[in-house]
Parts: structure tokens; C-alpha cells; sequence
């Protein structure tokens, strides 16, 4: 590609399905802020990228507390630090847990209940990606990815139900990817395991209707990209991931949950046209494309 042919916003409009996407702040999801305050949030994978961005932006929001996790307890003492410093009345529960055993991540929400007794948003972070091709990939690498993922979500899901439930009314959070519906070389246990979150997200929007389950793409972020061919795109603004993951859980979202949403997406269109997203299942995942329907003859000639 050409130098004067090189568009930064590629992949992000790749993704689009409102008709404008941002890659910063901007007024109206910075107007749905105020909405995180008094509210308890998890956070897991919360030492630095992605999580940590999140929790900050939590703790700008007004949250009452924040429960962060990594595998390493260590890890979390800088952003306990940097969420005191934005507002030093916020409880900050620092554990060690991970998330692929479930003991672990019993023990987190366990802790969780005991510190805050409410849990009103869980974001599962937590993932790894790796590069290569099916044939030449380490093949544990491989399945090391797909476990990490998948376990780290279920069992966040599981455990937030189990310990909070039976009938949760919070907000879950799962972080998916573009790769889940889009196949690039390279990228096929990350790819499959961020598909298996958004299936995860509507297995639970339809057996426990009362939560609010959003696997969220978070884009391509400036700072965090995890492959270096994605790094000249990477323009998204890890303080956006945080804004919109505040939105998600206002209240104002609740007619797109269930399904897959990207950070870019203009949330004022995500509100006008919920009922129709809704009804027809817009951000649903579609088996072949939606070919498939109820009488079946996809392949009319």
C-alpha cells in the first residue's frame, strides 16, 4: 500500500455499524459518566493495559470500590496507588487470582461479596494472543490461548452468578475482538476464543435475563495493540475502552446487551435505535451469515 494510500482508521471501519465512530472521548458518552458513581466494580487483568485503564476510568467515574486482580498481587500496588490518588474514598480490594482455576476466582468474588457486598459490574480482561499459523504454531501455545480465554471468562460469569446470583442483576463485561468474526492468518486459537466470548455473552443474555452481558471489542488501541502490524492503526484511546465500559453499565445500553459492541460505535445511535437492534437481533451472531433461516433453502438459484 502506498503511503498517501494508508488509512489509520482501516480496521476500525472494518467494524463500523453506526453510521459515525470515534476513537477518543467525546461529549455525549463523556455525558454517561457520572453514571459509575457509587457503583462496586471488578476488574480482572488489572496490572496494566487494557484493566488498568479501565479501573482508572471507574475511579474518575466516582466508584465506590473497586475490586482489582492479577496473578501476581505485586502488580496491583502502582494502580491501587493511581486509583487512591484520583480519589482516595474508593475501597480498592487488591488479590492475587488466576483466572483460569476456579478456586481462584471463587475466592475473588467471595472476597468481593465480603468487602463490598454488591458487585455491580464484573469486566473480564483477562486474555493472551500469540502469532502463527495452525501447522506451525507450538501447539501447546495454541491451546494455551484457547484455555486462558475461554476459562477466564466462563468461569468469571460462573462464579459472579454462583456467589451473587441466582438471578444477577449487575452488568458482565467480556473483552472480544474483530478476529472473532473476521479470520486473519496467524491469529486462529485467539480468533476462536474471542468468538467462544461472544457466544458466552448470548448464552447468558438468554438464560439470566435480569443481567446485563456485553462482550465488548475494545479496538485497536493506541499503546496496547498486541501485533506489530496492527500498531500503525492504533489509534483508540484507552481512556474511550474505560468510557465506554461505563456506558455499558448506565443503564442506557441495555437494549444492545447480549451481544457484541465496539467501542467506536456513537452510543447516541447504539440509544436511538436499540428497539430496532433489538427486535431484529442486529449485534447477534448469525450461523453462516444468517443464510440459514427457519424454512431453510438458503441456496436459491
Amino acid at each position: 500500500m502506498a503511503a498517501q494510500d494508508f488509512d489509520p482508521d482501516m480496521y476500525t471501519k472494518m467494524f463500523t455499524f453506526t453510521s459515525k465512530y470515534h476513537r477518543d472521548l467525546y461529549p455525549a458518552i463523556e455525558a454517561a459518566q457520572s453514571s459509575g458513581s457509587g457503583k462496586h466494580v471488578l476488574v480482572t487483568g488489572a496490572s496494566k493495559g487494557l484493566g488498568r485503564a479501565m479501573a482508572l476510568s471507574w475511579a474518575r467515574a466516582g466508584a465506590a470500590g473497586i475490586a482489582i486482580c492479577s496473578r501476581k498481587v505485586e502488580t496491583l500496588a502502582p494502580v491501587a496507588a493511581e486509583i487512591k490518588a484520583l480519589n482516595s474514598k474508593i475501597e480498592v480490594l487488591a488479590l492475587a487470582c488466576d483466572t483460569t482455576k476456579s478456586s481462584d476466582v471463587a475466592k475473588l468474588f467471595e472476597k468481593s461479596k465480603e468487602n463490598f457486598g454488591k458487585l455491580d459490574v464484573v469486566i473480564a480482561n483477562v486474555g493472551l494472543t500469540s502469532y502463527g499459523k495452525i501447522g506451525e504454531e507450538d501447539e501447546e501455545e495454541w491451546w494455551d490461548i484457547m484455555t486462558t480465554n475461554i476459562r477466564s471468562a466462563h468461569l468469571a460469569a460462573h462464579h459472579y452468578i454462583r456467589i451473587f446470583g441466582p438471578d444477577p442483576i449487575g452488568t458482565f463485561i467480556t473483552m472480544t475482538s474483530g478476529v472473532a468474526g473476521v479470520a486473519f492468518p496467524g491469529l486462529s486459537s485467539y480468533g476462536m476464543s474471542k468468538s467462544a466470548d461472544i457466544n458466552l455473552v448470548e448464552y447468558l443474555d438468554i438464560e439470566y435475563a435480569s443481567l446485563k452481558a456485553f462482550s465488548m471489542d475494545p479496538g485497536v488501541v493506541k499503546g496496547v495493540a498486541a501485533m506489530p502490524a496492527f500498531v500503525p492503526y492504533a489509534f483508540d484511546t484507552p481512556e474511550l475502552v474505560g468510557a465506554f465500559s461505563i456506558w455499558l453499565a448506565s443503564g442506557r445500553a441495555d437494549k444492545v446487551k447480549g451481544g457484541y459492541v465496539h467501542i467506536t460505535w456513537d452510543v447516541e445511535e447504539l440509544e436511538k435505535y436499540g428497539d430496532e437492534i433489538k427486535e431484529k437481533g442486529l449485534l447477534k451472531s448469525k450461523f453462516l451469515g444468517g443464510l440459514l433461516g427457519n424454512e431453510g433453502g438458503a441456496l436459491k438459484k
